[in-house]
């Protein structure tokens, strides 16, 4: 299953928010556990917010990941699916109107 999370930093947490990213991306501690993948991870560092995509087939993985980062971000986890499966849904939805 693919999930969307969108993050917030507020503004007083930008500076340990931004050693904490630099950190994570030699620090072990930061590793993904089996069975969760990122599948992209957008940032607009202006605008302190971002986006990325998840795959996994064990919400609780995600959800415990995330509280490496919950002290700080505000975050919003939303389940998701791709194009094909939207498509289906719509001609589905289409047919019984």
């Amino acid at each position: 299953m693919l999930y969307r999370v969108d993050w917030q930093v507020e503004s007083q947490n930008r500076d340990d928010v931004f050693a904490r990213f630099v950190d994570s991306r030699t620090n072990s501690g930061y590793d993904l556990p089996d069975g969760l993948i990122m599948v992209g991870r957008w940032h607009d560092v202006c605008a302190l917010k971002g986006t990325s995509i998840w795959k996994t087939d064990d919400v609780e993985l995600l959800m415990q990941w995330m509280q490496l980062w919950n002290d700080k971000l505000e975050l919003a986890i939303s389940p998701c699916i791709d194009d094909e499966a939207a498509g289906r849904i719509c001609a589905e939805t289409l047919a019984i109107s």
